[in-house]
């Protein structure tokens, strides 16, 4: 029997053009050889498989060839395992300072026969702490016929004293397609007969990494006997076939539980695992999201035929369906780990993932249906809401025979103004509302909604309502109802309130009812109180025209200053009349204090 050499020997490639994928680096490396401009220290990192290595020893054969670098034959030059040039060290069984010194020492011996000396360290991120410190100076000064190559998977490891010191090349993973040409290549080489389906399956089990898609292909090519057909991939290396993601994703849409079921109990009684299924069903829902958009249809990493199924499935599927349906299944692999019966954890994403269909559906009807009850108070309230200018159907004949522009310009006094004029002109007979946090807006927490949609179309009738009242004249208090009328709102006010009405008083200037505080925080505390004070006087005294003003005098807060604060309502009155902001957070929050 003849030796046998596997594929990944027998196919290394022997020169740049060979290598496949890594076209970046070595048209820069040939570019370096040209035109002299090689560093002395070269640093290639990247995946596993891709190349490194390689490319490394071409560059030791190419640097002390005479041929030129575009006709490189690597036939005609002396075998590299062959020559005394070239060291290569193993870093990852020989780390140590010891052998980083054996190593430093041979440096020190030129070249036999040759222009360079290449030393080539692999794996070199396993090398010591100790070892890379007494490894720095020769890498930064070398003799000028030394050259390092060193080459590693996990730069990160890498102090970075060494890469300052070096020339970085990074090595890209293997693109699907190009393993899948290289992997027919050799096909037809070897008089292999194999399914395109087959090769795309090997190129994404390799993830990226050629020598593990080679170390596939002679696995399944021994399998098959010069023979590699789709159904053998999947059955040797234990991939779900796509028919069974398509089957499903149908079974999905049209809601069919028990086929559901029944497909994924035939999958666990084939040996798969439910972590494995669910990430083939995520990728499957990724793909039919890339193939909706011709733009897109590029990034699918599969063969002809399955991109037009994909295409052909993704018609059928709303985006919605795609997107949540994706973050059920990942939260099911997620928690797949943590899970005690892991088959039933998957039975049941796939049940949300059945009835997510009727769950939208039942969604956008119920959005459908709010949107049009909105629709409806929206109308309501403005056919209840309609301007005062607007002109009215059912106004009687007594008004429809004056003149408007004459009437409008005569103000009425509100004993002279009918009660039909009111109902008539005015849209609504809206109540003034306090301010909220007020003894009175407290009870507007009920009606949320519809009092802000109410305010706003009578800010322009209050606005005309007080230009009219500007040429009415105030009606006359008495000084002791008012008096006593001031107790009693105090009376009913809320605690904190109360307060600030005991330190403040209130007096009749020139007909005008003025609320006396001794503070500027006083007055911005009362002034939300205003209107509600206002209203309780026409109320409580049987008045139509009242004027409420506020005023502030110091000394009132001069003769309130030394009282101490014994109760826990003192002290918060005094500290709300700092810093008006606690009661904010008192009504934001709807704290209770007990007081």
């Amino acid at each position: 029997m003849e030796q046998y050499v596997v594929s990944a020997r027998k196919y290394r490639p022997r020169k740049f053009e060979e290598v496949v994928g890594q076209e970046g680096v070595t048209n820069t490396l040939k570019n370096a050889i040209r035109s002299g401009h090689l560093a002395h220290a070269l640093l290639f990192c990247g995946p596993r498989g891709v190349g490194k290595t390689t490319c490394a020893r071409i560059l030791a054969q190419m640097i002390n060839s005479s041929q030129e670098v575009d006709s490189f034959d690597p036939k005609s030059e002396k075998a590299l395992d062959e020559s005394f040039n070239v060291y290569e060290l193993d870093a990852a069984s020989n780390n140590s300072v010891d052998d980083i010194r054996a190593l430093v020492d041979q440096v020190r011996i030129p070249p036999q026969g040759a222009k360079y000396k290449v030393y080539i360290i692999d794996e070199v991120h396993m090398l010591s702490t100790a070892a890379f410190n007494a490894f720095l100076k020769t890498l930064e000064e070398p003799p000028g016929y030394a050259i390092f190559i060193l080459a590693t998977t996990e730069k990160h490891k890498i102090i970075p004293t060494i890469l300052s010191r070096c020339q970085i090349y990074d090595f890209n993973r293997i693109t699907i397609d190009d393993t899948v040409n290289h992997l027919e290549g050799i096909c037809q080489t070897e008089g292999i007969t194999a399914d395109p389906n087959a090769l795309h399956i090997i190129a994404q089990k390799a993830d990226g990494a050629l020598r593990d898609a080679l170390s596939l292909f002679d696995r399944l090519v021994d399998y098959g006997t010069k023979q590699l057909t789709y159904e053998s991939v999947l059955v040797n290396l234990n991939i779900l076939d796509y028919d069974y993601y398509f089957r499903i994703t149908d079974q999905l849409l049209t809601q069919d539980f028990s086929g559901l079921m029944l497909s994924f109990d035939e999958i666990v009684r084939k040996g798969f695992e439910g972590d494995m299924f669910i990430g083939g069903l995520a990728d499957h829902f990724r793909n039919l999201m890339v193939a909706r958009d011709p733009e897109t249809i590029k990034v699918l990493e599969v063969s002809g035929d399955l991109k037009d199924r994909y295409q052909q499935q993704a018609v059928l599927i709303p985006m919605g369906f795609l997107i949540n349906a994706l973050n059920l299944a990942a939260q099911c692999e997620v928690s797949f780990k943590t899970s005690r019966n892991k088959r039933l954890h998957v039975e049941l994403a796939l049940m949300k993932m059945c009835y997510l269909p009727a769950a939208m559906q039942l969604a956008s009807s119920g959005e459908a249906t709010k949107k049009n009850s909105s629709n409806e108070q929206v109308a309501a309230h403005q056919a209840v809401q309609k301007p005062a200018s607007q002109p009215q159907t059912n106004s009687p004949p007594s008004l429809a025979n004056k003149p408007a522009i004459d009437e409008a310009s005569k103000p009425a006094t509100p004993a002279e103004q009918p009660a039909s004029l009111e109902q008539q002109v005015a849209p609504t007979p809206v109540k003034k509302m306090p301010a909220a946090g007020s003894g009175t807006g407290s009870m507007m927490g009920g009606i949320t909604g519809f009092s802000l949609s109410a305010a706003k179309p009578t800010k322009p009738v209050v606005a005309k309502q007080d230009e009219e009242e500007e040429n009415v004249p105030l009606d006359v208090i008495d000084e002791a109802k008012l008096a006593e009328a001031w107790k009693a709102f105090a009376a009913q006010s809320q605690d904190l309130m109360r307060g600030l009405l005991d330190r403040s008083m209130c007096k009749l200037d020139e007909g005008k009812v003025k609320v006396v505080v001794g503070t500027t925080v006083g007055r911005d505390l009362f002034e939300p109180e205003r209107t509600a004070f206002r209203e309780f006087l026409q109320a409580q005294l049987g008045l139509q025209r009242v004027a409420v003003e506020v005023e502030i005098d110091k000394s009132l807060a001069e003769s309130n200053a030394p009282r101490k604060a014994f109760s826990s309502k003192e002290k918060l009155m005094q500290m709300a009349e700092k810093n008006p902001a606690i009661l904010k957070l008192k009504d934001n929050l709807d704290l209770k204090f007990d007081l």
